[in-house]
């Protein structure tokens, strides 16, 4: 059996409307957007958290839509195209301003493989991550998502258990945490032969829509949460789960690949204006 996974990541899409810090009026979504101290930012979080454990994944048998705006200044093309260069698995679609949803839709669609029997579909933001068996685990619960499958819906598949990384200023903090259908690790099923799209369901609603599985266990997620996020964070602490910092640090080295005091030190370490240095370096992977 031929499964597809097929992940999609925006990175500073500029799109009309939709986000919640973002209006109808293009000029100034854009100079929201491509601000480039806010852009900095976002590129460190893409750099640091979301890239590295995609690189590291166990079942690299994926392919990751990065949807970007088509009038995305050089710089920050350049860093994205530099990631492709050593990550095989990753696409950029450069889409020009529209609604975001149906943009998305359109992104995912091209790459769609009709010839596959089911298409596994996930979506994350440029400062979410995914464990590094995330993939292999999407592959390996269909077994779990057939048993409620349909010839006309999706089956969604919610792993609960994550960590938050936030950053406030100079502050950094890691906890642990439970949530239920956030979008970081959220997998969607598709019968395959046919172009279907995850971004026709809103990621906290979809249990209203299709079957749905709820997967506590391991933590398969990472949600960012920083002052350049479109979402105030309101759900975030909700259910935070009590794991003091040698264990956190131990869960995020063994289930992410990542270190948390180098962790730290990146996400928080002084922004600069991209004009104070004419190359801020190449990608913090590896």
């Amino acid at each position: 059996m031929r499964i597809q996974v097929l992940g999609l990541c925006r990175f500073s899409l500029l799109a009309q409307g939709d986000f919640q810090t973002t209006g109808d009026d293009l000029d100034r979504n854009r100079a929201i957007l491509y601000d480039p101290v806010r852009m900095e930012r976002r590129m460190r979080w893409f750099e640091t958290v979301c890239i590295p454990p995609l690189m590291w994944q166990t079942d690299p048998d994926f392919t990751l839509i990065i949807a970007t705006g088509e009038d995305l200044p050089a710089r920050w093309l350049a860093r994205l195209q530099r990631l492709a260069q050593v990550m095989p698995q990753i696409r950029i679609e450069q889409l020009p301003p529209a609604r975001h949803a149906q943009s998305c839709r359109e992104a995912l669609a091209r790459h769609i493989d009709l010839t596959a029997d089911v298409v596994v579909q996930f979506r994350m933001d440029d400062d979410d991550a995914v464990a590094v068996d995330y993939v292999g685990r999407a592959r390996a619960d269909h077994r779990l998502a057939q048993r409620l499958a349909g010839k006309h819906h999706p089956v969604v598949i919610n792993h609960t258990s994550g960590l938050v990384a936030e950053v406030r200023g100079d502050r950094f903090a890691l906890h642990a945490e439970m949530a239920q259908n956030w979008v970081p690790a959220q997998t969607f099923y598709f019968p395959g032969g046919e172009v279907r799209s995850l971004m026709n369901y809103r990621h906290d609603k979809v249990w209203t829509k299709v079957p749905t599985i709820a997967m506590p266990g391991r933590p398969m997620w990472i949600r960012g949460h920083h002052d350049t996020n479109d979402s105030g964070g309101h759900l975030i602490g909700r259910n935070r789960v009590a794991i003091d910092e040698t264990e956190l640090a131990e869960m995020l080295g063994r289930r992410f690949g990542l270190d948390l005091a180098q962790l730290r030190l990146a996400l928080t370490r002084p922004l600069r204006h991209p004009a104070q240095d004419a190359d801020s370096g190449d990608p913090a992977i590896g």
